[in-house]
């Protein structure tokens, strides 16, 4: 409680010295977040992105992600639209801070969607999107085609059973972190997802190594919110006050409020 406690008025402090920076997520794109924005320690050399389908906030230094905001909907995973691989460079990017295809090519790691492809099925357009490196990262494809994607999987299960989960999905790169390609591409030593059902308030966080992972060891990432904090510095639920932060975030969830997570 009490580390919780330093780290609660660590990022008031944040918020008061961001507070004059208008976040473009909570101004436009506020409908992918739940809670406020996510409010990150890392403001320079950063852009915050704005798509149809989620929003981004992308770091210069690694030219990927910190995180992602999406809603997944109904109308947005039961879509006729199918998956094209037409991976590109993100144009709103200024090319020296974009990362290339060719940074990727000749790499043991696949090109690794933060946002699935799978919750953008409603129209071509945002299919596409999808598609946009600065949504992908350096991941090692045992983890990207297994246990990632077992958990892209239960989150839709979870928006079919009903739910209204807000997620947030996000890199974590520890000092020395390596880099692929000549646009040093940074590849993330952890990988993260924050889900909110905002009809029970409840919510399941999970963290992984950037590794090759058992499917069936899936539960056993589960993490608390405020683990995910402490090791971020990301605030991920700011609008809510000091007591609802610390009874959504501090504890893991029950798995049996989150019946999906073990179906394929």
């Amino acid at each position: 409680m009490l580390m919780k406690k330093i780290y609660y008025y660590s990022l008031c402090l944040l918020t008061l010295v961001t507070a004059l920076v208008a976040n473009p997520i909570d101004d436009k794109a506020s409908q992918f977040v739940v809670n406020g924005a996510p409010i990150s320690k890392i403001v320079k050399d950063t852009q915050y992105i704005i798509k149809k389908n989620y929003a981004i906030h992308y770091r210069y230094d690694t030219k990927t992600a910190e995180y992602v905001v999406e809603h997944p909907t109904l109308e947005k995973i039961n879509g006729k639209s199918k998956r094209k691989d037409d991976f590109r460079p993100d144009p709103e990017i200024a090319k020296q801070h974009q990362s290339l295809l060719s940074d990727y090519a000749g790499n043991p790691f696949d090109r690794g969607h933060l946002v699935p492809a799978g919750d953008n099925t409603q129209n071509d357009d945002v299919m596409s999107e999808s598609f946009f490196l600065s949504n992908m990262v350096p991941q090692v494809p045992n983890h990207n085609r297994g246990i990632w994607k077992q958990l892209e999987t239960a989150v839709r299960n979870w928006v079919i059973e009903g739910k209204d989960v807000y997620v947030i999905t996000g890199t974590f790169y520890n000092k020395g972190y390596k880099e692929i390609g000549n646009n040093k591409v940074g590849i993330p030593d952890y990988m993260w997802k924050v889900i909110v059902d905002a009809k029970s308030n409840k919510a399941i966080a999970f963290m992984f190594p950037n590794a090759p992972l058992p499917v069936e060891d899936l539960h056993k990432y589960i993490v608390s919110i405020s683990e995910i904090e402490v090791k971020t510095e990301i605030n991920f639920n700011p609008k809510l006050s000091e007591k609802q932060q610390t009874e959504l975030e501090s504890v893991k969830a029950d798995q049996k409020d989150w019946s999906s997570l073990t179906k394929k």
